[in-house]
């Protein structure tokens, strides 16, 4: 799975460069094209469903929620395009791995195209991909990282040319690296799989230059 991700992950990147250089060679070619900057602040409510399989274990499934904010650095063109960067700090309802770490760490690319339906409306869609890493305890490693695609809907409304409010809903897909550990009296070690899927919805601020 984590082959499967990291392949879509490069394959998103090409896609958004090549949309880059394309819009670049129309800009040159019909000197109408426009790029623009934007930095933001997304705020997120979170609803995860973890699943954790292991060969020696019994699978079980668990239901935590959390609360994140994201800051974002994208650039856009005229029609619609926007490429971004975001990293994100989550933070979860409970622990998840131990007692103690509840924080993860995430950087990511987003690939959204808006639909302009009014001068002060357009709705959008987006696919992502990131990875992230948390801190836990216990295990054979002091932190666990994970992979993760997304794709989601939303809308922009631009207040002023250069200040917008957005809202939106995601559906993601994580894959978390594979842990080990120690039974209770130290005889076998167990590795357990862990995959999540969370929808997410937003709202947020971004400010264009």
């Amino acid at each position: 799975m984590k082959k499967m991700l990291l392949i879509a992950f490069i394959a998103i990147t090409l896609f958004s460069t090549e949309i880059l250089a394309g819009e670049n060679l129309d800009k040159d070619a019909l000197n109408t094209e426009s790029f623009g900057f934007y930095v933001g602040l997304d705020v997120l409510k979170d609803s995860h469903s973890f699943t954790a399989d292991s060969h020696k274990l019994s699978s079980f499934s668990t239901n935590i929620d959390s609360n994140s904010f994201k800051i974002k650095l994208g650039a856009t063109t005229d029609n619609g395009w926007r490429l971004q960067g975001y990293v994100e700090f989550i933070t979860y309802d409970e622990t998840l791995f131990d007692a103690s770490n509840d924080e993860l760490l995430e950087f990511g690319i987003e690939v959204i195209k808006g639909f302009q339906i009014a001068p002060k409306w357009s709705p959008f869609i987006q696919v992502g991909m990131g990875s992230g890493v948390m801190t836990i305890e216990g295990y054979d490693e002091d932190s666990i990282s994970e992979f993760n695609f997304k794709i989601g809907i939303g809308v922009a409304y631009k207040i002023i040319p250069a200040f917008e409010l957005i809202a939106g809903a995601d559906l993601q897909y994580r894959t978390w690296q594979d842990i080990s550990f120690l039974s209770a009296d130290f005889l076998e070690t167990y590795t357990v799989s862990i995959h999540e899927t969370n929808t997410k919805l937003y709202v947020g601020a971004n400010f264009h230059f």
